[in-house]
């Protein structure tokens, strides 16, 4: 664990205790907005519930008594004290519930005011009560030793009770009229290192490891060294107190577990008692100060990542905190433009393809317009239409770019796929009839505007263009030595094909008897047979030079 990573994604706040409270704090809880402080000569603040020795009962009788407060009523004015109205008072030990310590203590609220209480004895036993507090809704059950931690475990209807004994861990179904121990593991822990997740498992802290239990069992152990003091769970992460036996000095340190980071770590004094309230940790110390850890928010943390360039974690930090859909899709976006910066175009393109449905789809086409990387804009287009979030131009690109690539069975795929209603998924005619202006457009501007050459590698050996240099108007250009003895037609555009495939007439011969004219003239224009310029006369034109060209033969 020591080759996590650490973060300060946390930030602290110091405070201390009030004045006014002088005991020694022996409890703390929180919920509701408020952190309840018990202590040694009184407690100092919905209900409370508050486990203790009550001076006034008889002394022949047990005085230990569970008394239930609300905090939303005070005392009578004229009354001797100022503290909330107590509405209940319960004994906890009876003829039927013999007195022993008692070591644990815990309270599920399932819906107010029904809650569940169990007690854990220093004798083995745990008494449970259920309901209006009353003695009969009483029962109890154990183990062999002393109870040092205990958690609820709700699945559904059904309540199951976790204890935890300084050698064993075991489960108890609450609603079973004699409960049955079933043990899960022979392990020992200290009372303040047992905790409960918010997905209902239990928390054990040791020595060499903290180990997560479910219902059937051990659970994932994580093997964070030293003497663990607290721990806890917030927000989806593991907090807990460690003492390091070498140096004598206390960490808190803040755990993700999902991305094995570790969220924040500081050095604190002893902490007598840890709860979570005010969406923040508040530590209190044995000195009653008070530290309060609060988590930054997602965009701060999001900064520390991308100035470290660690996408990869930033992507995996906003899933893991199940951020929205347009969160994700930003990070993503500036991870595609990390690697695009680094010329990783392909990783570039993955990150960009997980944006379809959020960012523009203009701002991917034109990066890769630019790096002239028709293969990646290709798939980009291709997973758009899969998606459902391609417009008339990006058909028409999409069509341009399996031409360029010489891709007929694409193509032909492409224009003969339908969708689960049985229709195309693009109108073709509007397509190709704007593929069609676009190109007349294009060779407009070739005849009547100048065309500007910017490449400065040679595209066959990819070293330094220098003089003398060929440039073709597919924005290909070559040292003229690398042509060798072809200066008329660039290598790289130049269609291999044979001579059958170039003969007019067999073209025609094709195209008249073909069912499907289109897909004859999609082919030989993907072979590059016909293209911008190209000639294909008719049996009445033979060899007059007419203005037959490719834009003809479309209209077919």
């Amino acid at each position: 664990m020591y080759q996590w990573r650490k973060f300060e994604f946390f930030e602290e706040k110091n405070s201390k205790i009030p004045d006014e409270i002088e005991g020694k704090i022996s409890c703390c809880s929180s919920g509701r907005g408020r952190i309840i402080l018990g202590t040694d000569d009184g407690v100092q603040c919905n209900f409370l519930l508050t486990l203790g020795e009550d001076e006034k009962i008889a002394q022949k009788q047990s005085s230990m008594c569970l008394k239930v407060f609300d905090l939303d009523k005070r005392q009578e004015e004229g009354s001797s004290t100022s503290g909330p109205e107590c509405i209940q008072i319960l004994r906890i030990f009876t003829t039927q519930f013999p007195e022993a310590k008692i070591t644990s203590f815990v309270v599920l609220e399932e819906a107010p005011p029904v809650i569940l209480i169990a007690f854990g004895l220093d004798n083995g036993n745990i008494y449970c009560i259920h309901g209006d507090i009353a003695p009969a809704n009483s029962q109890s059950g154990g183990v062999r030793s002393a109870i040092t931690g205990l958690g609820f475990q709700v699945d559904g209807q059904e309540i199951q009770l976790f204890a935890v004994t300084p050698g064993s861990v075991s489960l108890f179904n609450v609603h079973a009229h004699t409960p049955k121990c079933h043990l899960l593991d022979q392990i020992c822990s200290e009372a303040s290192c047992v905790a409960m997740s918010d997905h209902s498992e239990l928390i054990i802290g040791r020595p060499e490891a903290i180990y997560f239990y479910e219902v059937d069992g051990r659970g994932p152990c994580w093997a964070f060294e030293g003497e663990k003091k607290c721990v806890g769970w917030f927000r989806g992460y593991l907090v807990c107190v460690i003492a390091d036996q070498r140096t004598e000095k206390n960490t808190f340190n803040i755990y993700d577990l999902k991305n094995h980071l570790i969220a924040h770590s500081i050095a604190v004094e002893i902490v007598s008692h840890m709860v979570c309230e005010w969406g923040s940790i508040v530590l209190i110390m044995a000195n009653k100060s008070v530290t309060l850890v609060l988590e930054k928010d997602m965009e701060s943390k999001l900064d520390m990542l991308f100035k470290k360039n660690l996408y990869a974690l930033a992507i995996n930090l906003v899933q893991s905190q199940q951020a929205d859909a347009a969160a994700t899709a930003e990070v993503l976006r500036k991870y595609g433009d990390h690697l695009y910066s680094k010329q990783s175009y392909d990783e570039a393109m993955l990150q960009y393809i997980h944006t379809i449905g959020h960012l523009e789809p203009s701002y991917v086409i034109q990066k890769f317009l630019d790096a002239q990387r028709i293969h990646n804009l290709t798939h980009y287009l291709e997973k758009l239409h899969e998606k459902g979030c391609a417009s008339e131009d990006h058909t028409t690109l999409l069509l341009n770019c399996y031409t360029k690539l010489k891709d007929v069975e694409k193509l032909n795929v492409f224009i003969e796929s339908e969708d689960s209603i049985g229709e195309h998924k693009f109108d073709v005619e509007t397509a190709i009839r704007e593929q069609t202006v676009s190109m007349r457009k294009e060779t407009q501007d070739l005849r009547t505007n100048a065309s500007i050459f910017q490449l400065s590698k040679c595209t066959a050996c990819a070293f330094t263009l220098d003089h003398p240099a060929v440039h073709f108007m597919c924005m290909h250009s070559f040292h003229q030595h690398c042509l060798g003895d072809n200066e008329k037609e660039c290598p790289v555009c130049e269609p291999s094909t044979d001579q059958n495939s170039r003969n007019e007439k067999h073209f025609f011969q094709q195209l008249k008897s073909s069912q499907d004219g289109f897909s004859v003239i999609a082919e030989y224009f993907g072979k590059g047979i016909i293209r911008k310029g190209s000639r294909v006369p008719t049996a009445e034109d033979g060899e007059q030079n007419s203005e037959s060209n490719f834009w003809q033969i479309e209209n077919l």
